[in-house]
């Protein structure tokens, strides 16, 4: 059985979203889940990977670096433990939101 995903010590990093994407930052820790809460008032869209990541907004083409995270929402995605990983984000025109994001190990 797996540990709880997240301690009450985990770090957390904000990153305030606009119509620009964000510079490209280095996650908080290292495990296999990360957890994004969209304090809003907007969809903001990410992009995790390996490397420098800019997000984009979604358009016709299916793309990984523009992954929704609702507002208001609180969200675990998987990701592997392996790597050090770096995330973007955006907003669409004229919108902004707040992200907190944590790194954890678990479900």
């Amino acid at each position: 059985m797996y540990p709880f995903p997240f301690s009450a010590t985990s770090k957390t990093m904000p990153i305030s979203v606009t119509a620009t994407a964000s510079t490209s930052t280095r996650l908080p820790g290292q495990g296999n889940s990360i957890r994004i809460v969209n304090e809003g008032p907007n969809v903001a869209f990410v992009s995790i990977g390996e490397g420098t990541q800019t997000a984009t907004l979604p358009n016709a083409t299916a793309t990984a670096t523009s992954t929704p995270i609702l507002s208001g929402s609180d969200i675990t995605l998987s990701i592997p433990n392996d790597a050090v990983y770096n995330i973007s984000a955006i907003c669409r025109a004229t919108g902004t939101a707040t992200l907190d994001v944590q790194v954890g190990e678990g479900q």
